[in-house]
């Protein structure tokens, strides 16, 4: 035990020092066969065992899991005799730096074992175990794992090491949580009487167009009767008439219905969606991007947006074209949802690995490559001078 207590102690204290990849939260499944060692003086023979793994995966380099597995082996005896082997253990596992496709990891439990020779004989042990392992990508949240573990028991220690492989899976939220977030937000910064209001502090979200109305969206008649002839911002017009209330400057042109005459020049904003290594799913920081193009949509009028999608120039040209397409749909998808911009004037172009924004000779230039770039445009409208 005190060396499974050393390693621990070593293992932990260099973890400060390892930098690590954010992983995708959720729960995780790791359905798994493999091989359990025991003790020389046991006489047990190495046996498989299979078993499963249920935990969840936080969204930093930490994860719990219970692990539960079941061996069947026999005693090195004249009648070979049968031993069944039972190991239930709850184990904390530490994600070390992340590559493309490799995911090192340390791991570490506590649990107890139970052995039951030939359905009669019973020996259960409480145990603490420490490993190692490694998850390689193969599929969308989907590794191949496989782990190796010591075990350590203050009895007789039967029990000394497993060797395990499986598919473990995780099943996540993230990506339709951040969609929800988005609709939720530009839902309550929208103005949808064009009162000047935001839908959140409007109690009147129906106000007649063009009148002016108090903090909370409102404009009674008996306020309506009372300044019909009123001019409050002494613009020639007046208010019941004036659909621009507040033009005050003087120095621009101010037409019949109180409003300023205006200028109309286009305007353009660049947004940016970086995407993970072979995946296309949206992710939270893209609700900063999705949230300039609503700002900028709803201060320009007839906006549109021009989409590309490219890769970095890891696998095949055509299947870093197909990714690079399937990254502009799920990007034209948030757009449309959470903006004012409409599905015709969301234009979406995919390149593949054809046009990288960086040479894919470093790790960090094929990071910048994973991306769709957008392009808005729209009118400016800014007050005609006299």
């Amino acid at each position: 035990m005190r060396a499974i207590q050393i390693s621990l102690t070593i293992i932990l204290s260099a973890l400060s020092l390892v930098s690590v990849a954010k992983p995708l939260p959720g729960v995780t499944v790791f359905p798994q066969v493999g091989l359990i060692s025991y003790s020389g003086s046991s006489d047990i023979e190495i046996d498989p065992n299979y078993g499963l793994g249920v935990g969840y995966q936080f969204s930093n380099p930490w994860a719990v899991e219970l692990t539960y597995l079941k061996g069947s082996s026999s005693l090195a005896d004249a009648n070979s005799t049968s031993v069944d082997a039972y190991l239930w253990h709850l184990n904390g596992l530490y994600h070390f730096t992340r590559s493309e496709k490799i995911r090192p990891y340390f791991t570490f439990g506590l649990g107890e074992s139970n052995i039951n020779i030939d359905a009669v004989l019973e020996n259960t042990e409480k145990q603490i175990n420490a490993g190692l392992g490694v998850k390689w990508q193969a599929w969308k949240n989907t590794d191949l794992r496989t782990e190796f573990k010591l075990y350590e028991s203050e009895a007789d220690n039967v029990i000394r090491s497993t060797f395990n492989i499986g598919i473990h899976h995780v099943i996540s939220n993230a990506s339709s949580s951040s969609k929800r977030k988005i609709s939720q937000l530009a839902t309550l910064n929208s103005d949808s009487d064009a009162d000047g209001i935001s839908n959140s502090n409007d109690q009147c979200p129906n106000s007649p167009s063009g009148q002016s109305v108090n903090k909370v969206g409102c404009f009674s008649d008996k306020d309506k009767d009372k300044d019909k002839d009123k001019d409050k911002d002494k613009d020639g017009v007046a208010d019941a008439k004036d659909k621009c209330p507040g033009t005050t400057n003087r120095a621009n042109v101010i037409d019949t219905q109180g409003c300023y005459v205006n200028t109309r020049n286009s305007v353009a904003l660049n947004v940016l969606f970086n995407f993970d290594f072979d995946s296309f799913a949206t992710k939270p920081e893209h609700t900063e991007e999705v949230n300039k193009i609503v700002k900028f949509a709803k201060k320009h009028s007839g906006a549109s947006i021009e989409l590309s999608g490219h890769t970095d120039s890891v696998g095949t040209a055509t299947y870093n074209l197909a990714l690079s397409k399937a990254r502009v749909a799920a990007v034209a998808k948030l757009v449309e949802m959470n903006t004012r911009i409409p599905r015709g004037r969301i234009n979406k172009n995919s390149y593949g690995e054809m046009k990288p924004m960086a040479e894919n000779d470093t790790f960090a230039n094929r990071r910048a490559n994973r991306r769709v770039e957008g392009t808005v445009t729209g009118v400016s409208e800014t007050p005609k001078q006299k």
